[in-house]
């Protein structure tokens, strides 16, 4: 008999579970990573769409000066090193930690758990059960159910109870939580490799340091020390203009609104560039020939790089990024285009230089900033159809500014060679004073010797008004009807109105008569304005013809091709008030330098990066295609039988699932 007074024995208290804090729980959660890596997938859509680590001056022509402020204040320039870019890489490293560190106890207690101790009426309620009579004893049901399991692949773990029942407990795909855990490490390895290859150094050397960004355009032995970084920054992306010939041991990388200069534990030259096009003119590749030599290596390396064909060395790797202008040199004659006699002045420089000169209209400096040796563009219809060929090159180009003192600056495209036009030819040179404006043309006619030399003679003689009088005088004798005084005056008026035409144009004279002329007499005084306007510049431009030695008939007249040059000429003339310095440039001679822009990036963590979307295809592949399945068998005898109680578990609910299922149970049943 059973003591009732006994005392009874108190139970264990139950052991206390400690909660997460609260930061634990929001760090860890899955709604902070989501939204993490939301805002990460944003920032990587505004580095794609928005070009990054552009100058300046080209964010602010496609945005406009406010916009350009905007998104300067957003960092969006250069977005992969914005500081809230890092604080969301670093909040999602936490947070994932996190999540690592308290899920992988779960994760590992999970793969190594059968729940063989799960009772029948927890069986019964998993997805697929099944209960029915078997003939065998316990014993040999076990055995059979264990053998089966194992055929099947699953590993077994068996539960005796003392009510004689047993449970086989079958577990198969347990390494699918690793998968999990891949994933998420994953996360924290290529974030911790692009944490490596951030600006962080930078960012620490500015606020505990005295780094500060080079705004000036000035030699490399003249830039601020505190913009120089040294060859101990851990991770860089910077790019550099190597000419033919010549070698670089720093980089340039563009910083807030200026540039650091980040010296180099090597030495790269560049011993030959090579450019190749389409029949369009666009560029098919271009490659460099380079020489790197480094401390470590007593022969230097030696390769050649091209568009998606980088030089790897160690941690760095050299990218043929670009190429330009590697300070060609130009000669040039500078026509002086209010001069009162032919006047020219040769110039040597060089591309990337700049020079002065000083005229009437005082000191002007030239800045040379480009040259292009080919210049394709299409042919018209006609032309194409005539020749055969599509495309074709207009020869070699100079860009270059001209700044006065006061520092406004006007851009000048010049062509060298002449071009044809409808059947004539010009020297084109495209003037604009603001970046953001297309070049207008000014079309200077080429003469008979496919030359200036006409257009500047008539130009100076158009500037000398005495040496005009004396050709009009000889062009038009005095009338005897007419007096010394109105011959005088009607001379004096030719030469009033070809300086007025000189210094305004077709369009000045016009307005002339518009704010001189009685509105009534204007039709009439304009007549005779252009008239004798039409006959003083036919007299001095068929004195410039008699000068080269045109031959003419009696009556003095031109052909047509010299008549249409004439007309040509005028145009051109009338147009140089809005040409803007007084000089031109023509481009005589030149010799070709080529320079070719490298990128060179140092990414030590790239390979971590690496590493963890390695990790992440394993973790990937593990939770899509490693299946998690459970499978208990429960025996127990029952009323002089055994009665058996399948039951599984699948972690991903598949339609085969429950045909897996059943075709377990015809197998035990067999």
């Amino acid at each position: 008999m059973s003591n009732v007074n006994a005392t009874a024995q108190p139970k264990p208290a139950p052991k206390m579970v400690k909660k997460p804090g609260l930061w634990v729980e929001f760090l860890g959660s899955m709604n902070l990573a989501i939204t993490l890596l939301v805002m990460l997938s944003i920032a990587s859509v505004i580095g794609t769409v928005l070009q990054q680590d552009q100058v300046v001056q080209d964010y602010i022509l496609k945005f406009g000066p406010f916009w350009y402020e905007v998104y300067l204040s957003l960092n969006l320039y250069e977005v992969y090193l914005a500081g809230w870019f890092m604080l969301v890489l670093l909040f999602l490293l936490v947070s994932t930690s996190v999540c690592v560190t308290r899920n992988t106890p779960v994760f590992v207690k999970e793969m190594k758990q059968y729940s063989e101790k799960l009772s029948l009426t927890a069986l019964k309620h998993q997805p697929n059960n099944t209960t029915y009579t078997a003939a065998y004893s316990v014993a040999e049901q076990q055995a059979f159910a264990e053998a089966m399991l194992k055929t099947e692949g699953y590993k077994t773990r068996v539960y005796e109870r003392s009510d004689g029942s047993v449970t086989v407990a079958g577990l198969k795909g347990h390494w699918n939580r690793i998968g999990y855990f891949f994933s998420h490490v994953s996360i924290i390895i290529i974030v911790i490799g692009a944490l490596m290859d951030s600006n962080a150094y930078l960012r620490f050397a500015e606020i505990f340091g005295n780094l500060e960004a080079e705004t000036r355009s000035v030699p490399l032995d003249e830039v601020n020390p505190n913009s120089w970084l040294t060859p101990a920054n851990f991770s860089y992306r910077g790019n550099v203009n190597i000419r033919e010939g010549r070698s670089a041991d720093v980089l340039f990388l563009p910083h807030r609104q200026g540039y650091l200069v980040q010296q180099l534990p090597f030495r790269i030259e560049v011993e030959a560039f090579r450019v190749d096009y389409y029949d369009n003119g666009m560029p098919k590749s271009y490659e460099s020939d380079i020489v790197l030599y480094s401390p470590d290596h007593e022969e230097p390396i030696r390769e050649t790089i091209a568009v998606n064909y980088p030089l790897y060395y160690k941690n760095f790797a050299i990218y043929q990024a670009s190429y330009g202008d590697g300070g060609s040199l130009v000669n040039f004659n500078i026509h002086a285009l209010n001069s009162p006699i032919p006047s020219k002045t040769v110039l040597e420089s060089a591309i990337n230089r700049q020079e002065y000169i000083n005229t009437p209209e005082g000191r002007f400096r030239i800045e040379f900033n480009d040259f292009q040796l080919y210049n394709i563009v299409p042919r018209d219809e006609e032309e194409a159809a005539i020749t055969g060929r599509r495309m074709k090159n207009n020869g070699p180009t100079v860009l270059y500014r001209v700044r006065n003192e006061q520092g406004i600056a006007m851009e000048y495209e010049h062509y060298m060679i002449p071009n044809e036009q409808e059947g004539r030819w010009f020297y084109m040179t495209g003037v604009r004073s603001d970046v953001r404006d297309d070049f207008r043309y000014l079309f200077i006619p080429a003469d008979d010797k496919r030359s200036m030399d006409r257009f500047f003679n008539m130009l100076a003689l158009i500037n000398n008004p005495n040496n005009s009088a004396v050709i009009w005088r000889e062009a038009f004798p005095k009338p005897l009807e007419m007096d010394d005084r109105a011959y005088t005056m009607h001379i004096q008026l030719m030469q009033q109105l070809t300086q007025l035409y000189r210094r305004a144009g077709f369009d000045g004279i016009t307005r002339f008569i518009q704010d001189n002329v009685p509105f009534d007499e204007q039709e009439a005084v304009a007549s005779f304005y252009f008239g004798q306007l039409a006959n003083a510049l036919q007299s001095l431009y068929i004195h410039v013809l008699e000068q080269e030695g045109v031959t003419m008939n009696a009556s003095q007249d031109i052909s047509d091709t010299h008549q249409v040059w004439f007309e040509d000429a005028l145009t051109a003339i009338g147009a140089l008030h809005r040409f803007g310095p007084p000089v031109f440039l023509q481009l005589t001679d030149f010799t070709l330098i080529q320079s070719s822009g490298l990128q060179i990036t140092k990414s030590p963590g790239k390979n971590v990066v690496y590493l963890g979307s390695v990790l992440l295809i394993i973790g990937i592949f593990f939770m899509f295609y490693v299946r998690q399945r459970r499978f208990w068998v429960h025996i127990r005898p029952h009323e002089g039988h055994t009665e058996v109680t399948l039951a599984s578990k699948d972690n991903r609910k598949l339609p085969e699932t429950d045909a897996e299922f059943e075709a377990m149970v015809n197998k035990f049943k067999a």
